[in-house]
C-alpha cells in the first residue's frame, strides 16, 4: 500500500507531497504516553479483561512465568509486522486515503468509508486461508463483512490516534501491529484454556474504546480542520 500511495501523491502533489507523506509516515516525535498506549494498550486490556471475565488469574500467571517468550516469540513478530507489513499498509490506508477523506468528510465518516475497501482488500486472503472457491464466495463475503465490522472500530481508534500525534502514521502502524500480535503470537501463549478468546476480547476492547472516543470527542476524534492533513498541506 505504501508504494501506490507515494506514486499517486507524486503524480498529484509532486516532490512537496512526497516529502509530506514521508514525514507523516515516520513522525516519531510524539509523547511517550502515545507510544505506551499504541503498543501496550490492547494487550494489557485483553489480559486484564480475560482474567476478569473468566475469574481466572491464569493469563496474569502465564505472563509472569513465561516472560521470556515476550522477547523470543512476541517481540520478533511485532518488529516484523511493523517494518514489513502494518506500517507500509497504513501509509496507504491512513496516511493517504483516510487522511484525505477526513479533510473532505470529517473524521468519523472517513473512518466508516475506509472500512469498506479495507475489508474488501482482505477478501482474497480469506478465500485462500479457508480454501474457499468461487462457489463459497457468499461465505467469503460474510467473513469479510464480519471482519469489516470489527475493523470499523479499529479505524475510528486509529483516526483518533493519528489526529492526536500530529498525524503520525508510524504510531498508527504500531497500534495496528500490536493488535495483530495480541491476537496471534501474544494471545495463545498467555491464555491457555481460554485460547481463542483473545480475538473476541481484543475486538471488544477496541470497540469499547472506539465508542468512548466518539462520545467523549462528540464524533470529532480530536480533529482540527484548521490543521489540514492532506498531503502537501501539512508542514513537517
Amino acid at each position: 500500500m505504501a508504494l501506490p500511495a507515494f506514486s499517486v501523491v507524486a503524480a498529484t502533489h509532486g516532490k512537496v507531497g512526497v516529502q509530506d507523506l514521508g514525514h507523516r509516515s515516520l513522525r516519531w516525535r510524539v509523547g511517550v504516553h502515545w507510544y505506551l498506549g499504541a503498543l501496550f494498550g490492547v494487550p494489557v486490556a485483553v489480559v486484564l479483561c480475560t482474567s476478569a471475565l473468566y475469574y481466572d488469574p491464569a493469563p496474569l500467571n502465564a505472563l509472569v512465568e513465561k516472560w521470556q517468550l515476550l522477547f523470543t516469540e512476541v517481540l520478533p513478530q511485532l518488529l516484523l509486522l511493523i517494518v514489513f507489513f502494518n506500517l507500509a499498509e497504513e501509509v496507504g490506508w491512513m496516511g493517504f486515503l483516510q487522511a484525505r477523506l477526513q479533510d473532505r468528510h470529517g473524521p468519523l465518516k472517513a473512518s466508516l468509508i475506509v472500512t469498506v475497501p479495507f475489508a474488501l482488500f482482505h477478501l482474497p486472503g480469506w478465500m485462500v486461508e479457508f480454501r474457499l472457491g468461487l462457489a463459497q464466495l457468499p461465505l467469503a463475503l460474510l467473513l469479510t463483512g464480519v471482519f469489516g465490522i470489527s475493523q470499523m472500530f479499529a479505524r475510528v481508534v486509529m483516526m483518533w490516534l493519528y489526529n492526536n500525534t500530529g498525524y503520525s502514521v508510524l504510531l498508527v502502524g504500531l497500534f495496528h501491529s500490536s493488535f495483530n500480535v495480541t491476537t496471534s503470537a501474544f494471545g495463545p501463549f498467555i491464555f491457555g484454556v481460554a485460547a481463542g478468546s483473545e480475538v473476541v476480547i481484543g475486538t471488544g476492547v477496541v470497540a469499547v474504546a472506539a465508542v468512548l472516543i466518539v462520545v467523549l470527542t462528540r464524533g470529532r476524534l480530536s480533529y482540527r480542520p484548521e490543521r489540514a492533513s492532506q498531503p502537501a498541506a501539512v508542514t513537517p
